[in-house]
Protein backbone atom coordinates (compact mmCIF):
# COMPACT_ATOMS: atom_id res chain seq x y z
CA UNK A 1 0.00 0.00 0.00
CA UNK A 2 2.79 2.38 0.91
CA UNK A 3 4.45 1.50 -2.37
CA UNK A 4 1.40 2.46 -4.37
CA UNK A 5 1.02 5.78 -2.50
CA UNK A 6 4.66 6.65 -3.12
CA UNK A 7 4.30 5.79 -6.80
CA UNK A 8 1.14 7.88 -7.13
CA UNK A 9 2.87 10.88 -5.55
CA UNK A 10 5.78 10.61 -7.96
CA UNK A 11 3.42 10.47 -10.93
CA UNK A 12 1.57 13.51 -9.66
CA UNK A 13 4.80 15.45 -9.21
CA UNK A 14 5.90 14.52 -12.71
CA UNK A 15 2.56 15.65 -14.15
CA UNK A 16 2.72 18.92 -12.24
CA UNK A 17 6.28 19.53 -13.46
CA UNK A 18 5.16 18.86 -17.03
CA UNK A 19 2.31 21.34 -16.58
CA UNK A 20 4.67 24.04 -15.33
CA UNK A 21 7.04 23.35 -18.22
CA UNK A 22 4.22 23.73 -20.75
CA UNK A 23 3.20 27.04 -19.18
CA UNK A 24 6.75 28.29 -19.34
CA UNK A 25 7.01 27.30 -22.98
CA UNK A 26 3.81 29.09 -23.84
CA UNK A 27 4.99 32.25 -22.04
CA UNK A 28 8.28 32.07 -23.86
CA UNK A 29 6.47 31.73 -27.17
CA UNK A 30 4.37 34.79 -26.32
CA UNK A 31 7.47 36.86 -25.57
CA UNK A 32 9.20 35.79 -28.75
CA UNK A 33 6.28 36.80 -31.07
CA UNK A 34 7.33 39.71 -33.37
CA UNK A 35 4.64 42.34 -33.00
CA UNK A 36 6.31 44.97 -35.28
CA UNK A 37 4.28 46.40 -38.18
CA UNK A 38 5.51 45.56 -41.69
CA UNK A 39 5.69 48.68 -43.87
CA UNK A 40 7.32 49.65 -47.13
CA UNK A 41 10.18 52.09 -46.72
CA UNK A 42 12.95 53.73 -48.69
CA UNK A 43 16.25 55.43 -47.97
CA UNK A 44 16.02 58.97 -49.28
CA UNK A 45 18.66 60.97 -51.08
CA UNK A 46 18.69 64.75 -51.20
CA UNK A 47 19.85 65.86 -54.62
CA UNK A 48 19.39 68.46 -57.35
CA UNK A 49 16.00 68.29 -58.99
CA UNK A 50 15.17 69.96 -62.28
CA UNK A 51 11.98 71.88 -61.67
CA UNK A 52 9.55 72.65 -64.43
CA UNK A 53 5.95 73.73 -64.83
CA UNK A 54 3.67 72.86 -67.73
CA UNK A 55 0.44 74.68 -68.53
CA UNK A 56 -1.97 74.96 -71.44
CA UNK A 57 -2.63 78.36 -72.97
CA UNK A 58 -3.77 80.05 -76.16
CA UNK A 59 -1.82 81.33 -79.14
CA UNK A 60 -3.02 84.79 -80.13
CA UNK A 61 -2.03 88.13 -81.60
CA UNK A 62 -0.29 90.56 -79.30
CA UNK A 63 -2.63 93.32 -80.40
CA UNK A 64 -6.32 92.87 -81.11
CA UNK A 65 -9.42 95.04 -80.89
CA UNK A 66 -13.16 94.69 -80.57
CA UNK A 67 -14.98 96.46 -83.42
CA UNK A 68 -18.49 97.90 -83.02
CA UNK A 69 -20.87 100.39 -84.58
CA UNK A 70 -20.87 103.85 -83.04
CA UNK A 71 -24.67 103.93 -83.10
CA UNK A 72 -27.44 101.38 -82.81
CA UNK A 73 -29.55 99.91 -85.59
CA UNK A 74 -30.29 96.86 -87.69
CA UNK A 75 -27.38 95.22 -89.53
CA UNK A 76 -28.13 95.37 -93.24
CA UNK A 77 -25.11 93.39 -94.45
CA UNK A 78 -22.04 91.56 -93.18
CA UNK A 79 -19.07 91.37 -95.52
CA UNK A 80 -16.55 89.16 -93.66
CA UNK A 81 -16.48 86.01 -91.56
CA UNK A 82 -14.18 84.45 -88.98
CA UNK A 83 -10.77 83.66 -90.46
CA UNK A 84 -10.94 86.29 -93.21
CA UNK A 85 -7.93 88.54 -93.65
CA UNK A 86 -8.81 92.22 -94.06
CA UNK A 87 -6.89 95.35 -94.97
CA UNK A 88 -7.05 98.65 -93.15
CA UNK A 89 -10.19 100.54 -94.19
CA UNK A 90 -12.14 97.54 -95.45
CA UNK A 91 -15.90 97.74 -94.77
CA UNK A 92 -16.81 94.81 -92.54
CA UNK A 93 -20.52 95.43 -91.91
CA UNK A 94 -23.18 98.07 -92.64
CA UNK A 95 -26.32 99.15 -90.77
CA UNK A 96 -29.64 100.05 -92.39
CA UNK A 97 -29.12 103.71 -93.43
CA UNK A 98 -32.70 104.90 -94.09
CA UNK A 99 -32.91 106.93 -90.89
CA UNK A 100 -29.50 108.55 -91.38
CA UNK A 101 -30.24 109.48 -95.02
CA UNK A 102 -33.55 110.98 -93.96
CA UNK A 103 -31.74 113.05 -91.36
CA UNK A 104 -29.38 114.36 -94.03
CA UNK A 105 -32.26 115.36 -96.31
CA UNK A 106 -34.01 117.08 -93.42
CA UNK A 107 -30.83 118.96 -92.52
CA UNK A 108 -30.38 120.06 -96.13
CA UNK A 109 -33.96 121.29 -96.29
CA UNK A 110 -33.46 123.24 -93.09
CA UNK A 111 -30.31 124.76 -94.54
CA UNK A 112 -32.09 125.81 -97.72
CA UNK A 113 -34.76 127.54 -95.62
CA UNK A 114 -32.10 129.27 -93.54
CA UNK A 115 -30.26 130.41 -96.67
CA UNK A 116 -33.47 131.86 -98.09
CA UNK A 117 -34.08 133.71 -94.84
CA UNK A 118 -30.50 134.95 -94.89
CA UNK A 119 -30.88 136.19 -98.46
CA UNK A 120 -34.03 138.07 -97.55
CA UNK A 121 -32.40 139.51 -94.41
CA UNK A 122 -29.41 140.73 -96.44
CA UNK A 123 -31.65 142.42 -98.99
CA UNK A 124 -33.58 144.08 -96.16
CA UNK A 125 -30.35 145.38 -94.58
CA UNK A 126 -29.21 146.86 -97.90
CA UNK A 127 -32.59 148.47 -98.50
CA UNK A 128 -32.82 150.06 -95.04
CA UNK A 129 -29.21 151.17 -95.26
CA UNK A 130 -30.08 153.23 -98.40
CA UNK A 131 -33.16 154.65 -96.68
CA UNK A 132 -31.10 155.67 -93.67
CA UNK A 133 -28.79 157.57 -96.01
CA UNK A 134 -31.78 159.59 -97.26
CA UNK A 135 -33.22 159.77 -93.75
CA UNK A 136 -36.26 157.80 -94.91
CA UNK A 137 -35.59 155.16 -92.22
CA UNK A 138 -34.36 155.41 -88.68
CA UNK A 139 -31.16 154.03 -87.26
CA UNK A 140 -33.23 151.71 -85.05
CA UNK A 141 -34.81 150.10 -88.10
CA UNK A 142 -31.35 149.57 -89.56
CA UNK A 143 -30.11 147.97 -86.33
CA UNK A 144 -33.13 145.64 -86.23
CA UNK A 145 -32.55 144.61 -89.85
CA UNK A 146 -28.88 143.96 -89.16
CA UNK A 147 -29.74 141.83 -86.09
CA UNK A 148 -32.17 139.81 -88.20
CA UNK A 149 -29.41 139.29 -90.76
CA UNK A 150 -26.98 138.02 -88.12
CA UNK A 151 -29.63 135.65 -86.76
CA UNK A 152 -30.22 134.30 -90.26
CA UNK A 153 -26.49 133.91 -90.75
CA UNK A 154 -26.32 131.89 -87.52
CA UNK A 155 -29.17 129.67 -88.71
CA UNK A 156 -27.27 128.96 -91.92
CA UNK A 157 -24.14 128.04 -89.96
CA UNK A 158 -26.19 125.72 -87.73
CA UNK A 159 -27.78 124.17 -90.81
CA UNK A 160 -24.39 123.42 -92.31
CA UNK A 161 -23.21 121.93 -89.03
CA UNK A 162 -26.32 119.75 -88.85
CA UNK A 163 -25.59 118.42 -92.32
CA UNK A 164 -22.02 117.52 -91.31
CA UNK A 165 -23.36 115.79 -88.19
CA UNK A 166 -25.94 113.84 -90.18
CA UNK A 167 -23.34 112.82 -92.75
CA UNK A 168 -21.06 111.74 -89.90
CA UNK A 169 -23.83 109.58 -88.45
CA UNK A 170 -24.22 108.02 -91.88
CA UNK A 171 -20.51 107.14 -91.81
CA UNK A 172 -21.06 105.55 -88.37
CA UNK A 173 -23.33 102.97 -90.01
CA UNK A 174 -20.20 101.21 -91.28
CA UNK A 175 -17.61 99.16 -89.43
CA UNK A 176 -14.21 99.50 -91.04
CA UNK A 177 -11.02 97.62 -90.17
CA UNK A 178 -8.66 99.95 -88.32
CA UNK A 179 -5.58 97.86 -89.24
CA UNK A 180 -4.70 94.84 -91.38
CA UNK A 181 -5.42 91.58 -89.60
CA UNK A 182 -7.59 88.50 -89.24
CA UNK A 183 -11.18 88.32 -88.00
CA UNK A 184 -11.10 85.93 -85.03
CA UNK A 185 -14.63 86.43 -83.69
CA UNK A 186 -18.05 87.40 -85.09
CA UNK A 187 -20.72 88.21 -82.51
CA UNK A 188 -23.61 89.47 -84.67
CA UNK A 189 -25.37 88.54 -87.89
CA UNK A 190 -27.15 90.37 -90.71
CA UNK A 191 -30.67 91.35 -89.69
CA UNK A 192 -29.78 91.58 -86.01
CA UNK A 193 -30.46 94.81 -84.11
CA UNK A 194 -27.39 95.95 -82.19
CA UNK A 195 -26.71 98.73 -79.71
CA UNK A 196 -24.04 101.36 -80.00
CA UNK A 197 -20.61 100.02 -78.92
CA UNK A 198 -21.85 96.39 -78.93
CA UNK A 199 -18.98 94.22 -80.17
CA UNK A 200 -19.62 92.76 -83.62
CA UNK A 201 -16.11 91.60 -84.65
CA UNK A 202 -12.79 90.94 -82.96
CA UNK A 203 -9.81 91.77 -85.14
CA UNK A 204 -6.34 90.31 -84.48
CA UNK A 205 -3.73 92.61 -85.94
CA UNK A 206 -0.98 91.35 -88.19
CA UNK A 207 2.46 91.34 -86.64
CA UNK A 208 3.62 90.16 -83.24
CA UNK A 209 2.24 86.98 -81.72
CA UNK A 210 2.16 85.67 -78.15
CA UNK A 211 0.95 82.79 -75.99
CA UNK A 212 -1.28 83.61 -73.04
CA UNK A 213 -1.44 81.47 -69.90
CA UNK A 214 -3.47 81.69 -66.68
CA UNK A 215 -0.92 80.65 -64.08
CA UNK A 216 -1.31 79.91 -60.38
CA UNK A 217 0.58 82.33 -58.18
CA UNK A 218 3.06 79.69 -56.96
CA UNK A 219 4.40 79.36 -60.52
CA UNK A 220 5.21 83.05 -60.92
CA UNK A 221 7.20 83.45 -57.70
CA UNK A 222 10.43 83.12 -59.69
CA UNK A 223 11.42 83.50 -63.31
CA UNK A 224 12.29 80.60 -65.63
CA UNK A 225 15.89 80.02 -66.67
CA UNK A 226 16.80 82.84 -69.10
CA UNK A 227 13.10 83.73 -69.16
CA UNK A 228 12.61 81.05 -71.84
CA UNK A 229 9.34 79.18 -72.31
CA UNK A 230 9.09 76.13 -74.58
CA UNK A 231 5.90 76.41 -76.64
CA UNK A 232 4.37 73.27 -78.21
CA UNK A 233 1.28 73.01 -80.38
CA UNK A 234 -1.26 70.70 -78.68
CA UNK A 235 -2.61 69.30 -81.94
CA UNK A 236 0.88 68.55 -83.25
CA UNK A 237 3.61 68.19 -80.58
CA UNK A 238 6.32 68.22 -83.24
CA UNK A 239 5.58 71.92 -83.85
CA UNK A 240 7.64 73.79 -81.27
CA UNK A 241 9.13 77.21 -80.70
CA UNK A 242 10.69 79.30 -77.96
CA UNK A 243 9.06 82.29 -76.29
CA UNK A 244 10.07 84.77 -73.62
CA UNK A 245 8.06 86.06 -70.69
CA UNK A 246 6.90 89.51 -71.79
CA UNK A 247 4.30 90.46 -69.22
CA UNK A 248 3.03 89.21 -65.86
CA UNK A 249 -0.25 90.69 -64.67
CA UNK A 250 0.20 92.69 -61.45
CA UNK A 251 -3.04 91.39 -59.91
CA UNK A 252 -4.71 88.02 -59.38
CA UNK A 253 -7.91 87.21 -61.25
CA UNK A 254 -10.50 86.93 -58.48
CA UNK A 255 -12.69 84.50 -60.44
CA UNK A 256 -10.14 81.67 -60.68
CA UNK A 257 -7.21 82.77 -58.52
CA UNK A 258 -4.70 82.86 -61.37
CA UNK A 259 -2.26 85.38 -62.79
CA UNK A 260 -2.21 86.08 -66.53
CA UNK A 261 1.21 85.61 -68.11
CA UNK A 262 1.97 86.65 -71.69
CA UNK A 263 4.83 85.01 -73.55
CA UNK A 264 6.15 86.83 -76.60
CA UNK A 265 7.04 84.73 -79.67
CA UNK A 266 9.30 86.33 -82.24
CA UNK A 267 9.08 83.80 -85.09
CA UNK A 268 6.10 81.48 -84.60
CA UNK A 269 5.75 78.47 -86.94
CA UNK A 270 3.10 78.99 -89.63
CA UNK A 271 1.20 75.96 -88.29
CA UNK A 272 0.38 77.88 -85.12
CA UNK A 273 -2.84 79.61 -86.09
CA UNK A 274 -4.61 82.18 -83.96
CA UNK A 275 -6.64 80.61 -81.19
CA UNK A 276 -4.72 77.33 -81.22
CA UNK A 277 -4.17 75.71 -77.80
CA UNK A 278 -0.50 75.43 -76.90
CA UNK A 279 1.50 73.95 -74.04
CA UNK A 280 4.10 76.10 -72.33
CA UNK A 281 6.91 74.49 -70.34
CA UNK A 282 8.98 76.66 -68.02
CA UNK A 283 12.21 75.31 -66.48
CA UNK A 284 13.46 76.76 -63.22
CA UNK A 285 16.89 76.62 -61.53
CA UNK A 286 17.45 73.24 -59.86
CA UNK A 287 17.06 72.83 -56.11
CA UNK A 288 18.05 70.11 -53.66
CA UNK A 289 14.86 68.13 -53.05
CA UNK A 290 13.65 64.72 -51.94
CA UNK A 291 11.20 62.92 -54.20
CA UNK A 292 8.75 60.51 -52.55
CA UNK A 293 5.55 58.77 -53.61
CA UNK A 294 2.37 60.48 -52.45
CA UNK A 295 1.60 57.49 -50.20
CA UNK A 296 4.39 58.66 -47.86
CA UNK A 297 2.40 61.77 -46.98
CA UNK A 298 0.86 62.17 -43.50
CA UNK A 299 0.18 65.04 -41.12
CA UNK A 300 1.38 66.19 -37.74
CA UNK A 301 -1.33 68.55 -36.60
CA UNK A 302 -1.81 71.11 -39.37
CA UNK A 303 1.63 70.48 -40.87
CA UNK A 304 2.62 67.95 -43.56
CA UNK A 305 4.83 65.15 -42.23
CA UNK A 306 6.37 61.77 -43.01
CA UNK A 307 7.23 58.77 -40.80
CA UNK A 308 10.98 58.25 -40.29
CA UNK A 309 12.32 54.90 -39.00
CA UNK A 310 15.09 54.88 -36.37
CA UNK A 311 17.72 52.42 -37.65
CA UNK A 312 18.67 51.34 -34.09
CA UNK A 313 15.33 50.98 -32.30
CA UNK A 314 13.33 50.19 -35.45
CA UNK A 315 10.61 52.55 -34.24
CA UNK A 316 8.80 55.14 -36.36
CA UNK A 317 8.46 58.83 -35.50
CA UNK A 318 6.61 61.60 -37.30
CA UNK A 319 8.70 64.41 -38.78
CA UNK A 320 7.38 67.69 -40.17
CA UNK A 321 8.54 68.47 -43.72
CA UNK A 322 8.10 71.34 -46.16
CA UNK A 323 6.43 70.47 -49.45
CA UNK A 324 7.98 72.12 -52.47
CA UNK A 325 5.17 71.02 -54.79
CA UNK A 326 3.07 68.10 -55.90
CA UNK A 327 3.52 66.33 -59.22
CA UNK A 328 1.67 63.36 -60.68
CA UNK A 329 1.78 60.61 -58.04
CA UNK A 330 4.69 62.21 -56.18
CA UNK A 331 5.61 64.85 -53.63
CA UNK A 332 8.75 66.95 -53.74
CA UNK A 333 10.06 67.80 -50.27
CA UNK A 334 12.23 70.87 -49.83
CA UNK A 335 13.14 70.57 -46.16
CA UNK A 336 12.97 68.31 -43.13
CA UNK A 337 14.83 65.27 -44.48
CA UNK A 338 18.50 64.38 -44.93
CA UNK A 339 20.30 61.88 -47.10
CA UNK A 340 20.18 58.47 -45.47
CA UNK A 341 16.87 58.92 -43.64
CA UNK A 342 14.63 55.86 -43.90
CA UNK A 343 11.07 57.00 -44.67
CA UNK A 344 7.91 54.91 -44.68
CA UNK A 345 6.46 55.04 -48.20
CA UNK A 346 3.38 52.84 -47.73
CA UNK A 347 1.34 51.94 -44.66
CA UNK A 348 1.55 55.32 -42.91
CA UNK A 349 -2.13 55.19 -41.94
CA UNK A 350 -1.45 52.22 -39.60
CA UNK A 351 1.52 53.68 -37.71
CA UNK A 352 1.40 55.18 -34.20
CA UNK A 353 4.19 57.23 -32.60
CA UNK A 354 6.96 55.01 -31.22
CA UNK A 355 5.63 51.89 -32.91
CA UNK A 356 8.12 49.21 -33.94
CA UNK A 357 8.07 48.53 -37.64
CA UNK A 358 9.60 46.07 -40.02
CA UNK A 359 10.85 47.91 -43.10
CA UNK A 360 10.42 46.28 -46.47
CA UNK A 361 12.97 48.35 -48.33
CA UNK A 362 12.42 49.74 -51.78
CA UNK A 363 13.54 52.79 -53.72
CA UNK A 364 12.34 56.35 -53.25
CA UNK A 365 10.65 57.21 -56.51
Amino acid sequence: MEYFLRRSSIQWLLAFASFLTSIGCRQKNVVDVDRSLPVRAATVTVGPHIRKASLTGEFRARYQSDLAFRLGGRIASRNVDVGDHVAAGDVLAVLDTQEQKADIEAAKATLRSAEATLKQALANVNRIERLVATQAASQQEFDDAQAAFLTAQGSVDIGKSNILTAEGRLAYTEIRADAPGIIIARLAEAGQVVNAAQTVFTLAYDGEREAVFDVFQTHVAEKPVDGRIEITLVSNPSIQTIGYVREIAPAIDETNGTVRVKVGIDSPPPQMSLGSPVIGVARFPSRDLVELPWTAMSRQGPEPAVWVIDPVTKTASSRVVSIERFVSGKILIGGGLSTGDVVVTDGVQLIRPGQRVTAIMGEAQ
